[in-house]
């Protein structure tokens, strides 16, 4: 698979602690995206399904499910699949973020995904529709499908989340949608 990131524990994307996986390549290309450096279809990270889920399986007591984002994973679909089902065997809550909308799903005959995905956020990104103040959204036009019943009781608590890491060389990573007013606070 092409990979552009892993993070290994991530609160903003999804429910609970979550392992987060941003695939390289996408054929969607919405205007005004907030990845279009993973957009590119040449190789960044090349990863097996197997390998990636020998990440999962040894974060799994600390992580309660993966989360799938971009670029566009279902132009990886058979991959994605496979991990949403494998992660489904183990125990893993999945969640997945997509640009297709669920009729082009059921459309391009992918709609076997909906069995193995907790949540599936479809739609595509639209910059006349941004939002900063949405759990898991960039825009008010994406919608939120709760799949299984895993979730049925989980409450949305809409604001604007952002993670900020560290690492030991004291290189920062911002993860979510920080607004103008939080980086220039950083400043």
């Amino acid at each position: 698979m092409n990979i552009a990131h892993i993070e290994e524990q991530s609160f903003i994307y999804g429910p609970g602690c979550r392992l987060v996986i941003w695939v390289q390549g996408c054929s969607i290309h919405c205007k005004g995206c907030w990845n279009k450096e993973m957009w590119s279809f040449n190789l960044r990270n090349d990863f097996s399904v197997s390998e990636l889920m020998v990440k999962i399986k040894d974060k799994s007591d600390l992580i309660e499910g993966i989360t799938f984002l971009g670029g566009e994973p279902f132009d990886q679909f058979d991959e994605i699949l496979e991990l949403l089902s494998e992660s489904k065997k183990i125990g893993i809550s999945t969640m997945v973020f997509t640009g297709f909308e669920m009729k082009e799903i059921i459309e391009k005959g992918m709609k076997e995904i909906l069995n193995f995905s907790d949540i599936l956020i479809t739609g595509r990104y639209d910059e006349n529709k941004r939002t900063l103040n949405h759990q898991w959204i960039g825009s008010t036009n994406q919608e939120i499908h709760f799949l299984s019943n895993t979730y049925k009781t989980f409450v949305q608590k809409d604001s604007n989340y952002v993670e900020v890491s560290i690492d030991e060389l004291g290189s920062t990573t911002f993860l979510g949608f920080p607004d103008e007013d939080f980086m220039n606070a950083l400043m």
